[in-house]
């Protein structure tokens, strides 16, 4: 799926699906979104361009990214997964990340990747598109607030990470019992 040039935008830029040829690009936006979230660079950009390479672009890694260009460069992404909700029986999307690199921002082009995303939703069926955003950023929070979505303050978020995912398998199964 590639979306028209967009002349709404300032300067010259393309939005359309990723494909493993845009592997490195989005490993330095990646690790752009490390920095600004203050997380340490764990790998070098070629050992994530591989991974992101040979991992994110299998058809079974249920990961899409929509991909920005300004001039043929990587500027910006959106990356999300469809998730089928049982529970309905319908298909929602969840965005995993969106990223503009600090130069290209206040152009319109996270706009201009939701508004991609939202296309891809409404041709695949899609009923909804979740997201989260961390309570500091409040420019990511004013953004969102701009496009006018509902905000969910009715949910909790909740993570199992590498060393929990540990620890909780290790507790005794009587911990769980009331």
């Amino acid at each position: 799926m590639t979306i028209e040039k967009s002349s709404d935008l300032a300067g010259d830029y393309e939005i359309r699906l990723a494909d493993k040829e845009d592997a490195n690009g989005i490993s330095r936006l990646l690790q752009e979104l490390l920095t600004f979230y203050g997380l340490p660079l764990k790998y070098q950009r070629s050992y994530m361009s591989h991974v992101i390479e040979n991992e994110a672009f299998l058809e079974n890694s249920g990961l899409k990214i929509f991909i920005a260009l300004e001039n043929n460069k990587p500027v910006a992404f959106l990356a999300f997964s469809k998730v089928f909700a049982l529970a309905t029986c319908q298909t929602s999307i969840f965005i995993q990340d969106l990223y503009v690199e600090r130069k290209t921002r206040n152009k319109g082009i996270g706009y201009a990747l939701m508004e991609a995303l939202v296309k891809y939703g409404l041709e695949n069926e899609v009923t909804q598109i979740d997201w989260t955003a961390d309570t500091w950023n409040s420019k990511a929070i004013n953004f969102y607030e701009h496009i006018t979505t509902l905000q969910k303050s009715d949910k909790i978020y909740y993570r199992l990470n590498k060393d929990k995912l540990s620890a909780f398998l290790n507790k005794t199964k009587n911990t769980w019992r009331n």
